[in-house]
């Protein structure tokens, strides 16, 4: 008996070490199946000539270093002997049946064993006793026998019959429940839906309709005929879609059935976009193309001076001939082009003003030459006839003008004539070969002397030729002498103008003395032309054509009346000087309407944006605009009736700063603003769930949004640390993302938001705790026939304890649970069952959450024992 203990401890250690090579496996399937023909499978309950058959194999792997002959059926002093491996067949199995033919039940156990193996002359005893061990396993089939007493079938079997995996086996009827869709003994029979209704037939388990019905079941009504786009069949009738009429609603009571570009309401087509027309067969312009040009078929064609493709740009003459850049409708020429369409090419230095630009080269003005007109020429290169020094000639002797092209004359004429051709034409009242002498005018026509040059008249005549007949006293100085009379200057009268003169005579509305007018009453002013004003305008305006025009401030016939500025503009009483405006309107002339006051934002969404304002006065509407404070933004308004003091903007892009201002409007004249500036709420996400948690990770997904954005900011706050925060930024396309790194068995604060111009965007948030971390390491220790030792490593998080349970693998029922406290690290198991396969799982437990399960497998008992753990 020592003998076959050591035996038994060596192959145990042997086993064990090499069972991951495979060398030692135990196969316990336990079939159902029927002492058929091979031809049928798959029948699983028992009848008459067919019994049901419960079989167990046993495979053991022997190492095939050396070779030798193993007969189980021969006596243990049987001699073995080498054998010839060609001469061996490749294994051998013995196979032994228990059969209770009473209730049709065979027991087959069949034990493997290669024929092949090494050096087992002195120690086949104890492998034999190793198969006599493997064998007692077979004791628990043997109370099947016992609860089989009957034709029915009891007891339960440790594997169940599959169904053909559309059903599950009941050991109550030791038969088939069949999953919905599934019929027949073994679930092999496809069954339709609801039997059809009995409106059609079954066919492979889907339903052929009978003609009339339709649907998966069979259950729905078809129509006698097509319904067409534009209906659906209910109850065997086609119900028309809005627009559309008839039996089979074919027939539309829009024009041209709207073209499949929009619906009829009421017989008119309401089109989808970008359509219009009675029938939806016109595109329409992008903005209406800014009322600068016609829309035709969906394209604007832009008037002088705009372009772009709704008309919204400001275009330049000849797109600047492409010598320029076009801003704001006016040409920016590059250097070297100018004009308003930049076709003008420029001169260096722009000719210096002293020539013409002509493409680009200078025609400079007389005197002046170069390629930018910058130096002084003569005139005609002085016809060679002298030097140029500076822009002037220098005529040689014999030659003068600014060309030294004509003859000199003496002396230069002394500059008192004409030289032509060396001969001195001399101007008028100088004579002589040099004009030397002077003459007198006309030769004083003989009614005078010409005494160096000038007439000296007879008595009666004067004028510088004598010429004119002279007044008395020479008109004193104060007129003219005009054929020997006096036409007296202004202010003068008399034969030789030596008396004093009143302005117009005064009218015939006073009389003359002395050069003044003595005015009867009623008028006044120098010639008495002035009628007097009434109470001479209170000095406060002036007297034209006796009435009185006021000063500002003033009104009324004798400008006594304080008046108002600008008469109130016609909006107003005007009292005392003061405007008493029209309601409406105010100002110290009520030029200007009531404007709106105490404008409140009171609330602020994603896209909209509530205003309300006071106004005491009557005013005919509220014009609302509103327009992005950032550069480049589109200016919008709309009208709000007179009687309204509050309004929506809506359709607003989020996370844009506004400034919304409101005027009001009386008779099409505005108020002043009231304004304020206004940023839209970012969207707050939505549809923040966890779609896997982990130990040491939490994977979080999310609902997409349809807006422009800078980016998503998710983290994820550990809510028992204060510094237990992460935080990660990702691109706006992402929807999902895995946080690892996490504690296990940790309460998770995660909060997305969104980002956009550096501005956050309301959070989401959802708390989740981590699963808590299983026992680790688990082992079998000590085992006997009836006793086994568990131990572990405690989790990473807190737990509350430990709860192991164990159970024989072939009677699950039979389960014991153990709760054990931390910090213990191991638990001793008792009263097993002796060469009984077990199961061990082991959970950590803290509150109503528990970790994934650490299993392992032990066998009891003897010196073969096998341990198999999994987690």
């Amino acid at each position: 008996m020592g003998t076959q203990s050591l035996l038994g401890c060596l192959l145990l250690i042997t086993l064990i070490s090499l069972s991951n090579a495979g060398l030692l496996k135990k196969i316990l399937p336990h079939q159902r199946q029927t002492l058929s023909p091979p031809t049928e499978h798959n029948v699983t309950l028992p009848s008459a000539g067919q019994p049901v058959v419960f079989s167990h194999i046993y495979n053991i792997n022997v190492s095939a270093s050396s070779l030798c002959s193993v007969d189980l059926e021969a006596p243990e002093d049987t001699q073995h002997y080498p054998k010839d491996i060609a001469a061996v067949p490749p294994g051998h199995h013995v196979t032994e049946h228990t059969v209770n033919g009473e209730n049709q039940i065979v027991f087959t156990h069949r034990i493997n064993i290669p024929r092949q193996a090494c050096s087992c002359t002195d120690d086949f005893p104890g492998l034999k006793d190793l198969v006599s061990r493997l064998e007692m396993l077979e004791g628990e089939v043997s109370a099947l026998r016992d609860q089989c007493s009957s034709e029915q079938l009891t007891g339960e079997l440790g594997t169940k019959p599959y169904c053909n995996g559309h059903g599950k086996y009941s050991a109550e009827t030791c038969g088939c429940i069949c999953d919905p869709g599934w019929k027949g003994p073994n679930c092999t029979e496809a069954e339709c839906p609801a039997s059809c209704h009995d409106r059609g037939l079954c066919v492979d388990g889907k339903c052929e309709c009978y003609k009339g019905f339709t649907g998966e079941d069979c259950a729905l009504k078809t129509c006698p005929m097509d319904c067409g786009a534009h209906s659906q069949c209910v109850g065997g009738i086609c119900v028309c879609s809005d627009g559309f009429f008839g039996e089979d609603c074919s027939q539309s009571r829009c024009l041209n059935h709207c073209l499949g570009r929009g619906r009829c309401d009421d017989g008119d087509c309401v089109c989808d976009e970008p359509w219009t027309g009675f029938d939806c067969s016109e595109l329409i312009c992008p903005k209406d193309c800014y009322d600068r040009g016609r829309c035709v078929n969906g394209t604007c064609y832009c008037d002088e001076g705009f372009s772009g493709e709704d008309c919204g740009e400001h275009s330049c003459p000849n797109n600047c001939r492409g010598n320029g850049f076009c801003v704001d409708g006016k040409c920016v020429c590059t250097v070297g082009y100018s004009g308003k369409d930049c076709s003008q090419l420029t001169c260096l230095n722009d000719c210096n003003g002293r020539g013409i630009c002509f493409n680009g080269m200078c025609i400079c003005d007389s005197g002046y030459q170069g390629e930018d007109c910058s130096q002084l020429a003569c005139l005609n290169n002085c016809n060679n006839r002298g030097q140029c020094i500076n822009g002037r000639c220098s005529c040689d002797v014999g030659f003068h003008r600014d060309d030294c092209s004509e003859l000199s004359c003496p002396n230069n004429c002394l500059q008192k004539g004409r030289c032509v051709n060396g001969q001195c034409v001399c101007d008028e009242g100088f004579a002589g070969e040099d004009c030397s002498i002077r003459t007198c005018p006309s030769n004083c026509y003989g009614r005078g002397e010409c005494i160096e040059g000038r007439c000296v008249c007879h008595v009666g005549f004067v004028g510088e030729d004598c010429s004119q007949l002279s007044c008395p006293n020479n008109c004193r100085n104060r007129g003219q002498c005009v054929d020997g009379q006096c036409v007296c200057d202004e202010g003068f009268r008399g034969e030789d103008c030596s008396q004093k003169a009143c302005p117009n005579d005064c009218l015939a509305r006073g009389y003359c003395l002395n050069g003044k007018c003595i005015c009867q009453e009623g008028y006044t002013g120098d010639d008495c032309s002035v009628i007097i004003c009434l109470d001479y305008c209170n000095n406060r305006g002036r007297c034209v054509n006796g009435r009185c025009i006021c000063e500002i401030g003033y009104e009324g016939e004798s400008c006594a009346e304080l008046s108002c500025i600008n008469n109130c503009h016609d909006k107003g009483r005007c009292v005392s000087g003061q405007c008493f405006c029209d309601e409406g309107y105010i100002g110290e002339d009520c030029s200007e309407v009531s404007p709106p006051k105490d404008l409140t934002v009171s609330e602020v969404s994603t896209d909209t944006v509530d205003l309300s304002w006071n106004n005491q006065m009557l005013v005919t509407e509220y014009l609302i605009t509103y327009v992005p404070t950032s550069p480049g933004g589109l200016l919008m308004d709309f009208i709000v009736p007179g009687d309204k003091t509050a309004a929506t903007v809506k359709e607003l892009e989020p996370g844009i700063e506004y400034l919304i201002s409101v005027y009001a409007v009386l008779s099409n004249k505005k108020s002043i603003p009231v304004s304020a500036r206004v940023a839209t709420d970012l969207p707050q996400p939505e549809g923040l769930r966890f779609k896997s948690v982990r130990e040491t990770s939490v994977e979080v997904v999310w609902d997409q949004l349809d807006i422009s954005f800078d980016n998503w900011e998710i983290y994820f706050r550990n809510t028992k640390e204060e510094n237990g925060k992460v935080v990660s930024t990702l691109p706006t396309s992402q929807n999902e993302f895995l946080q690892s790194g996490l504690g296990p068995g940790q309460e998770y604060e995660v909060s997305l938001s969104i980002v956009k111009n550096n501005t956050r965007g309301p959070q989401t948030s959802r708390t989740v705790t981590t699963k808590t971390d299983g026992p680790g390491q688990v082992e079998v220790k000590d085992v006997t026939d009836s006793s086994a030792l568990i131990t572990w490593f405690l989790p990473v998080a807190p737990v509350d304890r430990i709860t192991l349970f164990y159970m024989p693998s072939s009677d699950p029922s039979d389960e014991t649970t153990v709760d054990v406290s931390p910090p213990d690290k191991q638990y001793n198991i008792d009263s097993l069952r002796p060469d009984t396969e077990y199961i061990v799982s082991i959970i950590s437990r803290r509150g109503e959450t528990t970790s994934d399960p650490a299993t392992t497998t032990f066998i009891t008992g003897g010196s073969l024992v096998i341990i198999a753990t999994t987690f």
